[in-house]
């Protein structure tokens, strides 16, 4: 009994104390100079902050790494499966018969829908995506490509590499008959306004072929990044009557925010790692 006396034994003076402490302390907050405003501040940005990287996340897959970049793509894109090398085993008995001729390989992750192919291919992506047409609402696929000037670099071909992104234009340009107009390009940043990640610059430009893809219309968004003589161009290709319910264009917002070249000692050596 003597135990529990001393355990819930009330003390008056104590008991004032603390509430005079609870009373003023919300006074003392308030009070002019003591930074109530800046703190109030504080805590929405903090909360804008933590919603923003919720979103994003939400948005997007995790990250993603090619000899040159590495970033995050919208999370309603599948990738495609790099081509499969075959490598042809050596006999064991070094017989003299002649070594079979090399087979070409065939890139699966190269456009299907249209004769065009992308010069140095580093990532592809698929995603069904809803569609608006005049009488039906349908889902078409869409499509993002990762492309590099890498591997011109790396083979030392420096003139080549850095007309990259003038010969991804002519590419797609001379597929389609049709002719792109680069000097309607602007330059963007991403995130655009007021965001949480360094801003990141593009060169953007949309191609609309007059022909369609699949009976429907489709567009081009054409994505150019440079660091030193290192150029990559992301395109997203989709239909042009993409849904208002679909996410991916506030997705591929995203996820241009987080593109990151890999460190590298020179443009022609990249990293086989990244910091992202």
């Amino acid at each position: 009994m003597i135990t529990q006396d001393r355990l819930f034994k009330f003390d008056p003076g104590s008991f004032r104390g603390m509430v005079r402490i609870l009373l003023l302390s919300p006074v003392l907050i308030l009070l002019p100079g003591c930074g109530a405003e800046t703190y109030e501040q504080r805590l929405q940005e903090t909360a804008q902050y933590f919603a923003y990287v919720d979103s994003r996340n939400q948005a997007l897959s995790g990250s993603w790494t090619s000899p040159t970049i590495t970033m995050r793509v919208p999370i309603e894109f599948r990738q495609m499966e790099d081509p499969k090398v075959s490598a042809v085993a050596a006999s064991a008995d070094e017989s003299e018969s002649p070594a079979p001729e090399p087979v070409p390989t065939i890139d699966p992750r190269q456009p299907d829908y249209a004769d065009l192919v992308l010069p140095g291919l580093e990532g592809a992506w698929r995603a069904e995506v809803p569609v608006d047409l005049e009488n039906e609402a349908t889902e078409r696929p869409a499509y993002l490509y990762v492309l590099s000037n890498q591997s011109l670099l790396k083979e030392k071909q420096k003139e080549q590499a850095l007309k990259f992104f003038n010969t991804v234009n002519n590419q797609i340009a001379t597929t389609f008959d049709q002719f792109l107009n680069t000097e309607d390009f602007k330059s963007e940043q991403y995130p655009k306004g007021k965001g949480y990640s360094n801003p990141k610059s593009f060169t953007v430009g949309t191609f609309e072929p007059e022909t369609p893809i699949d009976g429907v219309p489709y567009q081009f968004q054409i994505y150019l990044t440079e660091s030193g003589n290192r150029q990559v161009v992301i395109l997203l290709v989709l239909p042009k009557n993409i849904a208002r319910g679909s996410k991916l264009l506030e997705q591929m917002g995203y996820s241009l925010e987080t593109v990151e070249f890999v460190k590298s000692s020179s443009s022609q050596s990249p990293s086989k790692s990244a910091n992202f």
